[in-house]
């Protein structure tokens, strides 16, 4: 769903630039490279920030098979 219509920012991206560090919902836009135009998506991008601060960080997946398990060679 689109939270910004004026610079077509959608709830994943404002998931993206709060885990790259926005706080504010002017931070997802500067991180967007853009601007707020009009203010409508104020509220909705300070929701959606809040939101995605509650979420937990996915889990980092291991690059090769199982933790912990050794291959005997």
């Amino acid at each position: 769903m689109y939270v910004c219509n004026c610079n077509g920012i959608t709830e994943t991206e404002v998931k993206e630039a709060v885990r790259s560090g926005a706080r504010k919902w002017d931070d997802v836009h500067t991180y967007f490279d853009c601007a707020p135009c009009c203010g409508k998506c104020e509220r909705d991008m300070a929701d959606a920030i809040r939101e995605a601060d509650r979420e937990p960080e996915p889990a980092a997946e291991p690059l090769f098979g199982a933790p912990g398990l050794a291959v005997a060679g």
